[in-house]
């Protein structure tokens, strides 16, 4: 990616492009051929699937089928979950409108796999024509929906598009690469402390495993025995009243540190440090998902059946944050240098937004509610104030309504093919963009953690439900001012050719 990035660089593509471009013979001399589309899935997420495992979960992936019955993608197995995170990415070509089925399954060890839901969606490039990306929460034919993000750049014969094409092959098969490390990982730990006789293991499920509501419970409940009971009736009635007993949450988490730096000092052999470093900062993604998970529901206009935690069972999880953000720190002890995961890459907008939820996870529910309207205000008169800017008029830059049904339609100005979200996706961009990410993290919090609380609060349906009606009217809106912006481009454009 470096070298593909220096590349670019050096032959300044853009400028290449754009005298290629002069140089090409007028419109009617060139013979007419139909345009090829790359469309980009994203298969984000589900929430409140069906149960088909006896335990109450399934261990669900994602298939995707055209309209041919033919396979196009398969997502990884997220283990013992209703609400699953799969943040894949794949690419379809097509020279006009596919229609692709998502099947959900649920993974067995043993016969057949069972069908957990399905559903449907139409990629039409009339409808991706702006090279806006879009959301769409796609309901499933048994119950819960599904989350995609889909875009799509025309495959054009010309520099830009094939450095685009190709760094984005290369960002999957690094994804690819640190997912399957961190899945199928060398289990030396976990034989130790489940006496399995198997000799792999998924790091994500051991990670789930310690960082649990039961290992919360094993932490804050004391098993009571006959002799504890005797005590307790034969003491009078001034020396009834303890101290509350100390918890050792750093022995709680030994075991998954243990786990975690038994595969680490194997990587560290077997893998180059820039990829040992990108190992590490996935698992760290899986403990913030983790413990956010164990804090609050997914985003959704629907009640959760969720419950919060108690106040000390949410003090131990900031604890387990904090430890674990100094352990993937890895300072060296002797000379005081980090040796793990950079501060910027562990501080990121998940961190904030947990770190931020400390704050509100107990205010009581009207608070919450006032404090959500407060932040939707501000959101809004930022948006304005930024659209009312110069700077604005240039940028690339599409809304993004997180929770409802349909699809999250761009509302910004459309930006020139060089600069459009498919192409120019070199490192000096994407760490642009992730600063910017973090930098608006950590200025203002989240307003979607606030609703995810207030899922866990039943005496919150109908804000929840007010909420979902004004993100539908604010999408109507976006879509139809983005109709008349691309037909407004579409005929200036048309009137330059004439």
């Amino acid at each position: 990616m470096l070298q593909l990035d220096k590349l670019q660089k050096d032959m300044n593509a853009d400028v290449c492009a754009e005298v290629i471009k002069k140089q090409e013979p007028a419109t009617k001399n060139r013979k007419r051929v139909q345009e090829k589309n790359v469309f980009t899935i994203k298969i984000i997420e589900a929430e409140d699937l069906i149960a088909c495992d006896r335990n109450g979960l399934n261990d669900p992936y994602v298939v995707l089928v055209d309209e041919m019955q033919k396979r196009l993608a398969k997502t990884r197995i997220v283990y013992s979950s209703l609400n699953p995170r799969w943040d894949e990415t794949i690419e379809i070509v097509s020279q006009g409108p596919v229609n692709i089925v998502a099947t959900i399954w649920d993974w067995d060890a043993m016969g057949e796999h069972d069908c957990v839901g399905r559903t449907t969606i139409k990629l039409d490039p009339a409808h991706f024509k702006d090279y806006m990306p879009r959301e769409y929460w796609l309901d499933l034919d048994t119950q819960g929906r599904l989350l995609v993000r889909i875009s799509m750049e025309g495959e054009k014969d010309d520099i830009q598009f094939y450095f685009g094409k190709a760094f984005r092959a290369l960002k999957r098969t690094e994804r690819d690469m640190s997912r399957k490390i961190t899945e199928k990982v060398s289990a030396v730990a976990l034989l130790l402390w489940f006496h399995d006789t198997d000799t792999t293991s998924k790091l994500s499920a051991y990670i789930h495993y310690c960082l649990s509501k039961r290992a919360l419970k094993s932490l804050t409940t004391k098993p009571i025995s006959i002799s504890s009971v005797s005590s307790f009736l034969s003491r009078r009635p001034q020396s009834i009243y303890q101290p509350a007993p100390v918890i050792d949450v750093p022995g709680a988490l030994k075991p998954l540190f243990s786990y975690l730096n038994e595969n680490f000092a194997i990587m560290n052999i077997t893998l180059t440090s820039t990829a040992l470093i990108k190992v590490m900062t996935r698992v760290w993604k899986e403990v913030l998902s983790t413990i956010e998970s164990l804090l609050v529901p997914p985003l959704s206009p629907n009640p959760s059946v969720q419950h919060p935690l108690s106040r000390q069972e949410l003090d131990l999880v900031f604890q387990w944050l904090n430890l674990l953000f100094d352990f993937f720190h890895a300072v060296d002890e002797e000379t005081g240098l980090p040796a793990g995961v950079s501060l910027d890459v562990l501080k990121s907008p998940k961190y904030h937004d947990l770190k931020n939820l400390n704050f509100f996870y107990h205010e009581d529910t009207d608070t919450l509610i006032r404090t959500s309207e407060r932040m939707v205000s501000a959101s809004a008169e930022r948006a304005r104030a930024g659209a009312a800017s110069p700077q604005y008029q240039g940028m690339h830059h599409a809304s993004r309504v997180p929770i409802g049904s349909g699809a999250i339609m761009p509302t910004a100005s459309l930006a020139r093919r060089s600069k459009s979200i498919m192409l120019s996706r070199n490192l000096g961009t994407m760490k642009k963009v992730k600063e910017e990410k973090r930098k608006e993290a950590q200025a203002e919090p989240s307003d979607d953690m606030i609703l995810r609380i207030l899922r866990m609060r039943p005496e919150a349906k109908d804000y929840l439900r007010d909420r979902q009606r004004q993100k539908e009217r604010l999408e109507a809106q976006a879509a139809a001012e983005a109709i008349v912006k691309a037909a407004s481009m579409g005929s200036r454009r048309m009137g330059g050719e004439r």
